[in-house]
């Protein structure tokens, strides 16, 4: 009886907080959360959080765009890359946030696209709690399990 009493103070002992921790230290996670905001929505499909289209190019940045050998069917804030490689995850204790520099030149990119260039789709975060989920139930086992 015992055995199961301990059993039940590790499971209680396992906070919401401690595992949002574990999942913010965890640099797959947070890689996967910039790789689906950078590349998977912005780049691939030109899109916002929102799902939105965040643009199409004139002609004369198409031209540019092609040159350098670069997508021109839609607006993909990627140039150099600079801005993608600015994106950061913070976790808050209660939330992760997308932060990037979004001043480029003379523009914000928040100002001109919108803040919702900076997070995930509903489709992102089904991919993102899939992934959670492989590394959240490890680690609970393990907690559980452990002596």
């Amino acid at each position: 009886m015992r055995a199961l009493e301990a059993l039940a103070n590790r499971i209680k002992a396992i906070t919401v907080l401690e595992v949002l921790k574990h999942l913010s230290e965890n640099k797959e996670f947070t890689d996967l959360i910039i790789e689906l905001n950078t590349r998977k929505q912005l780049y691939d499909k030109g899109i916002d959080s929102l799902g939105d289209n965040i643009g199409s190019y004139s002609a004369k940045t198409k031209q540019i765009k092609q040159d350098k050998g670069q997508i021109t069917s839609h607006v993909t804030l990627f140039d150099t890359g600079e801005f993608y490689e600015s994106f950061r995850i913070f976790f808050n204790g209660s939330d992760f946030i997308v932060s990037a520099d979004t001043i480029k030149d003379t523009d914000d990119l928040i100002y001109k696209y919108g803040v919702e260039i900076l997070g995930l789709t509903q489709e992102s975060l089904f991919l993102l709690r899939e992934k959670a989920k492989e590394i959240i139930i490890p680690y609970v086992r393990k907690k559980i399990l452990t002596r």
